[in-house]
């Protein structure tokens, strides 16, 4: 079982490269509306692979907020640990340009930051779960969960998106896998001052400072990750974006299912590789995130490349 901790938000989007100037406004044909926030939107993905999801967070009492309510659990994630809170629920506004499927992104968090993870019972935390997170709740209750999660036996892993927060030795030491894409990663490497200019060392880095895997998305260029003993390159598919706004979520949830279902972990990150891929020839996040079977389709199309580790030599045994 998969239990996510995470944020639920609605999305307005605008086919929209740029803003107006100060002062001036500008007038749309059409807008859509869907509900996202990382949190929900890797829910959606690890369910729509095949795994039980509960989810747990926090949204308001407003029609928003039940509109986000039901599509959850249309999408077949467990959502009776969500608390209904009388103040607004996440809102976000998200421009996308169409030539080239990037967006800019406006945030309103509303009850996603009272979200309490105390609400989730011990019984639930054990070995047979997997524990997903993400950057958009408040760190001190993203922390907590994380070692209470991890004292029980549960495996941890923690989406850095969006990278605003500090992460401390504790919560680090307790984590199972951290993902970040480039720009993250260089965030969380300034901040525990480590150097990021080249990815597959920065991963090596975090590995034997904190056990902790770390699989950094690349964009197109796939992602790369180190265990112990090797650097696994990932490549993504050959796709033409069309909006990138869910791929990461997509990414993560594929990859936290294949290792709930227990596949292998190079088969956990090819079911990733291709979920994040396909999440970028549709407008949305979750409406986005591909079904099962169209992941099961492309995955002869991943070709995973290694090189071992080598260890570095010393002064002493030179």
């Amino acid at each position: 079982m998969i239990i996510v901790f995470g944020s639920n938000v609605l999305d307005i989007f605008f086919e929209q490269p740029n803003l107006p100037p100060k002062d001036t406004a500008l007038f749309l044909d059409s807008h859509q509306e869907a509900p996202g926030g990382k949190g929900a939107n890797q829910a959606v993905a690890a369910a729509r692979a095949g795994s039980e999801v509960r989810f747990f967070g926090a949204l308001g009492e407003g029609g928003h907020g039940r509109q986000m309510f039901k599509n959850l659990s249309k999408c077949g994630v467990d959502v009776s640990g969500i608390q209904f809170l009388e103040m607004p629920s996440g809102l976000a506004t998200i421009f996308v340009d169409e030539t080239d499927g990037t967006h800019r992104v406006v945030v309103s968090q509303g009850a996603n930051l009272k979200a309490k993870q105390s609400t989730i019972p011990d019984t639930l935390l054990n070995d047979k779960t997997i524990v997903l997170l993400q950057g958009e709740l408040p760190i001190e209750e993203t922390e907590r969960l994380i070692v209470r999660a991890k004292k029980r036996g549960a495996q941890t892993v923690l989406n850095f998106a969006p990278a605003t927060a500090q992460l401390s030795e504790n919560l680090l030491n307790n984590l199972d896998y951290i993902i970040v894409n480039e720009h993250e990663a260089n965030l969380l490497g300034k901040a525990l001052d480590l150097d990021t200019a080249n990815k597959a060392d920065f991963s090596k880095t975090l590995k034997s400072k904190y056990n902790l895997t770390t699989i950094i998305t690349l964009g197109p260029d796939g992602s790369v990750v180190c265990t112990e003993e090797e650097t696994i390159n990932i490549p993504s598919l050959k796709i033409k974006p069309i909006d990138t706004i869910g791929a990461g979520d997509a990414h993560a949830g594929y990859f936290c299912a294949a290792l709930d279902q227990g596949k292998s972990f190079e088969t956990a990150l090819k079911w990733a590789s291709v979920a994040g891929s396909l999440a970028c020839t549709s407008i949305g996040a979750q409406s986005a995130v591909p079904e099962k079977i169209d992941v099961m389709n492309q995955m002869d199309a991943i070709e995973i490349s290694r090189a071992p580790i080598t260890p570095e030599k010393t002064a002493a045994s030179i």
